[in-house]
């Protein structure tokens, strides 16, 4: 059976009357400042597991390394993997259902449904971090071969050198932490915008077809010296819920969407806006 992630509907379709997604007026500003600060809290929760969870690996790896003069980065791997498969799936269920109930809070104000339910239609979470997760998996798994790597690396540098164990792993420790601690940054900031991408159009998706209504979505960039010129250049571009984007070329359903290539999602902060066809967006 599948597991949910959801209380179930207390009322059903025919005794809960679907009111209008039409929002009249959208305030650019705030909204963009809504989705950015909403995934502000998600990178700060995903950097303080992934950094833990790398500082404990490679401290492990030293103290084997320390202990016995040996290091297998294949075995490495796999132990990290077992830590860091988890984290990831546990933060996307976190993030899917709190982005989910923050935006039925924000549209939903006189019923104020906090569950994950939307406009009267449940939701499985599983499938949505299923279905998000089949993407990412061979580039979580890069991750953590990665870090193994580098460590090998480190060894085998401080072999030539003609360092002892116990020296090899100081560089170690004072090298590979502080990288791992800014790799973990870097996910972070990554994972939290390109998830929450995908969890808000799977969310308007659903709005779109519990309520009937034509939905639109405009690209709407963080317009400053930071911004790459080709996401400036996409700001204001408005599609329908099931076209693309075009942004430098390739085609984007949402932001992060991996479609972009890494030159479209790594440190991107743009948001999309979801409306209905007649709504204004207000600069």
């Amino acid at each position: 059976m599948t597991q949910t992630y959801c209380r179930k509907a207390t009322r059903t379709l025919q005794s809960k009357k679907l009111h209008s997604f039409k929002l009249g007026r959208v305030k650019r500003a705030a909204e963009i400042r809504r989705q950015l600060a909403l995934r502000k809290n998600f990178e700060r929760f995903l950097f303080r597991r992934l950094n833990t969870v790398f500082r404990r690996f490679i401290l492990t790896q030293l103290y084997l390394y320390r202990e016995y003069g040996v290091y297998i980065p294949e075995a490495a791997v796999l132990r990290l993997n077992e830590e860091f498969r988890p984290v990831m799936l546990s933060f996307y269920r976190r993030l899917f259902v709190n982005a989910y109930t923050a935006n039925n809070a924000h549209y939903d104000k006189f019923t104020k449904n906090t569950d994950v339910v939307v406009f009267g239609q449940n939701v499985v979470i599983e499938e949505l971090v299923a279905q998000y997760y089949a993407g990412k998996e061979l580039i979580l798994a890069g991750i953590t071969q990665r870090l193994a790597n580098r460590i090998q690396q480190e060894i085998e540098l401080g072999r030539i050198d003609g360092l002892g164990v116990a020296a090899i792993a100081k560089n170690i420790r004072d090298k590979i932490i502080p990288l791992s601690r800014s790799r973990a940054q870097l996910i972070a900031r990554t994972e939290a915008h390109n998830a929450l991408g995908f969890a808000q159009h799977s969310y308007h998706k659903t709005v779109q077809g519990a309520t009937g209504q034509k939905l639109v979505k405009q690209w709407a960039a963080t317009l400053d010296g930071r911004t790459r010129s080709h996401h400036s250049s996409a700001n204001g571009q408005t599609v329908d819920m099931d076209s693309d984007f075009i942004v430098n070329g390739a085609p984007m359903s949402y932001v992060g969407d991996p479609r972009g290539g890494a030159s479209n999602v790594i440190n991107c902060r743009c948001v999309i806006l979801y409306t209905d066809e007649e709504d204004i967006v207000l600069n």
